[in-house]
């Protein structure tokens, strides 16, 4: 009997499980979803079967969180992984990290079910979309600040003198982060109070590239916009959810400046239409008031009115003749007391003057006699201490002491050597 080889279960589970890693490290499969489940921690649990068989199988929430579709039961996909064995149950599954649906993109699927979704939520109603300003003072556009939208935007706005103000907000329109910076673009805006419209552009390409603008949170940004929205993405058979949500859907970033310019226009051309007919309105008025007033000046009553007229106008020029000679001899006897005043003032004011002049002499020699300078100019000199105190008194200063003495051309600095007192004092 040859030698019996026992194995235990861990054993086995282990083998086997190299044994799929070594045959199954890399496989596309395709199946039914049924027994779907997703779990809090973000891992996505189901089964995937055919007509005849099934397989336990498990998106971890890495890759469950890059799938651009929304996974359910009954849904037909092609899916590509990896085949383990759980060695705790002894059951093999298989791991998916990518999966898309069968006969149809993943992002076609995503952009599907979010457009009806939506739909549901009344986000594409017609009753919730906002008018666009027909003369809005300044226009934001979020789009990417190096493209060749931007510059035909503001080309159109110029070409039709379009005359707003043009914010820039600039995002990446391609790319994981693109969704998230465009519906944070339009967040921003809403923060301001001087922002009429936005429009949300990009040129065209393939619905991956055009796929930030087809992402829930843009799509909400958009519907929660209280600032009117202005969709011009892509070329004009391309749609994206930010179209049916926008208030307005334009074909191109270039038709959606065209949009605001075609309102300034618009507005301008009912002002003129206004105007011209006020001005015919009031040229067909004036026409009939002055055939009228022609009726009336053929009247015969009016020959009578004339001659009064005639007569009044008689009158007043009498009365102005007069009034006018009443004038000039007014200003001529105004003229006389006015020449008579001036003459009476310039006298008294020179009387004073020479009295105040005087006075101001008198003083002025008073106090000369008064002044200490004309006193050091007679000899006399003023002592003062270090502290500029004057010295009046011999008891003032000490032998040693150092004062200074003021002549009338200076000052001499002195050392007291010795103190003489009056006897009288």
């Amino acid at each position: 009997m040859p030698e019996r080889k026992v194995l235990t279960v861990t054993q086995v589970n282990r083998l086997v499980s190299g044994m799929l890693h070594e045959h199954f490290p890399d496989i596309w499969l395709e199946g039914e979803v049924s027994n779907f489940k997703a779990y809090s921690s973000g891992h996505l649990y189901f089964t995937l079967k055919d007509q005849s068989s099934q397989i336990s199988a498990v998106c971890f929430r890495t890759s469950a969180q890059a799938l651009r579709f929304e996974l359910k039961d009954g849904m037909q996909v092609v899916g590509h992984g990896r085949v383990e064995l759980y060695a705790p149950t002894g059951r093999y599954q298989v791991i998916l990290e990518y999966m898309e649906p069968k006969g149809k993109g993943a992002l076609q699927e995503a952009f599907e079910q979010l457009k009806k979704r939506l739909a549901e939520e009344g986000l594409f109603a017609e009753e919730r979309k906002k008018p666009i300003p027909a003369l809005p003072g300044t226009i934001a556009v979020v789009t990417s600040p190096s493209g060749a939208v931007i510059h035909d935007i503001l080309r159109t706005l110029r070409l039709h003198d379009a005359r707003v103000r043009v914010l820039v907000y600039p995002v990446a329109v391609q790319g994981e982060d693109a969704g998230k910076q465009i519906a944070g673009a339009v967040q921003d805006l809403n923060a301001r109070r001087d922002v009429d419209v936005i429009i949300v552009a990009r040129g065209g390409g393939s619905l991956e590239d055009l796929w930030a603008f087809n992402e829930e949170v843009v799509a909400r940004a958009i519907a929660g916009s209280r600032i009117p929205v202005i969709s011009g993405v892509g070329h004009e058979t391309d749609f994206t959810i930010s179209d049916f949500v926008a208030d307005v859907r334009a074909a191109t970033p270039t038709a959606a400046a065209q949009l605001i310019a075609q309102g300034r226009e618009e507005f301008q051309q009912r002002l003129k239409a206004g105007a011209d007919g006020l001005v015919d309105a009031a040229q067909e008025f004036m026409f009939n008031q002055e055939q009228h007033l022609d009726e009336l000046i053929r009247h015969r009553a009016f020959d009578r009115i004339r001659t009064g007229l005639a007569e009044q106008q008689s009158r007043v020029f009498r009365l102005a003749s007069r009034i006018e000679g009443l004038v000039r001899d007014f200003r001529h006897r105004t003229d006389l007391r006015v020449r008579t005043l001036v003459e009476r003032v310039a006298r008294s004011a020179d009387a004073q003057f020479r009295t105040d002049s005087s006075r101001l002499a008198t003083v002025a020699a008073k106090l000369d006699l008064l002044s200490p300078l004309a006193s050091l100019g007679r000899g006399y000199a003023i002592c003062r201490k270090a502290d500029g105190s004057v010295v009046t008194r011999v008891a003032q200063v000490t032998q040693g002491e150092d004062v200074s003495l003021r002549v009338t051309d200076g000052s001499l600095e002195c050392e007291v050597t010795e103190k003489k007192a009056d006897s009288k004092q």
